[in-house]
């Protein structure tokens, strides 16, 4: 036998290949092996990403301040996470789905912090509203003059524009938080003008509420799906090796042109160059 051996990978299986000449140089025919290939390099470490957890801490902030926290919470994990990635020790696949899904759960945390302080703040203005007592009726003496009078009516009318231009100031303030400004600056100016019922506040957090969790099951979604698709994809692959390994695998021969049949047995053995052997049979 003259020459070396042809080398193809394909998935899981390796295939050896090896032309056969006679005495006087002719190809007389060829030899081919197949087997598992070897699975080298070091295994990957798998990500350390609970996204139940991170999406249900999402969930259970009751209040601005831990919104606030929990969102913390998720930017220290989307570090570490990049820092997992650059470390190149960890499945840079399970990292980059992780990172994908904080990012998603971290913007509808801070939504929700947003939200918080919104109801937190028409929850001020309503009990203010409930403590503080009629003012009783003034009566204005009918010998008052009409220049006292309308004194009365400038001076209220001063006091109203104040407060109107307080609550259009921080009304403003609050805009600039979010990129939702059509929905939100109505929301915001009921709540601040202090015309919002009980009522009218349930109804705002349960819409809230709906938004925020319709935000959270969408990056859960997400990040099942690339999950699904990857196991997916193991196991087929695992199902073509194992395939392979069941029928396709083995020795075959060919001379002058025809296929010869091979079986294989211990009385005979057949080295390859790279450190695997073979029993075959002619």
């Amino acid at each position: 036998m003259n020459g070396g051996w042809e080398v193809n990978v394909s998935g899981n299986t390796t295939h050896y290949r090896k032309k056969l000449y006679d005495a006087y140089g002719n190809h007389v025919g060829t030899i081919g092996i197949c087997k598992p290939t070897k699975q080298t390099g070091k295994k990957k470490k798998a990500a350390l990403y609970s996204f139940k957890q991170v999406s249900s801490q999402v969930l259970a902030a009751k209040t601005s301040g831990k919104a606030a926290q929990v969102s913390t919470s998720i930017r220290m994990k989307i570090g570490l996470l990049r820092k997992q990635l650059k470390n190149g020790d960890y499945d840079e696949e399970e990292i980059l789905r992780a990172i994908l899904h904080a990012e998603m759960v971290q913007r509808a945390c801070d939504k929700k912090k947003k939200n918080l302080k919104m109801e937190e703040r028409a929850e001020r203005g309503i009990e203010s509203e409930e403590e503080m007592p009629l003012e009783p009726e003034e009566t204005i003496d009918e010998e008052a003059s009409e220049e006292e009078i309308k004194e009365l009516e400038q001076e209220e009318f001063e006091a109203l524009m104040e407060k109107l231009e307080m609550a259009a100031e921080d009304m403003m303030e609050m805009a600039e938080e979010t990129a939702e400004l059509d929905e939100d600056l109505d929301e915001m100016a009921e709540a601040l003008s202090g015309s919002m019922t009980p009522e009218d506040l349930e109804q705002l957090k349960v819409k809230h509420r709906s938004d925020e969790a319709r935000d959270i099951l969408k990056a859960d979604l997400k990040y099942l799906k690339a999950l699904f698709d990857r196991l997916q994809s193991e196991k087929e692959n695992a199902g073509k090796a194992s395939l392979a390994g069941g029928y396709d695998c083995g020795v075959s021969l060919s001379l002058g042109g025809m296929d010869m049949p091979v079986t294989t047995t211990s009385s005979q053995s057949m080295s390859v160059e790279t450190g695997g052997s073979f029993d075959a049979t002619v």
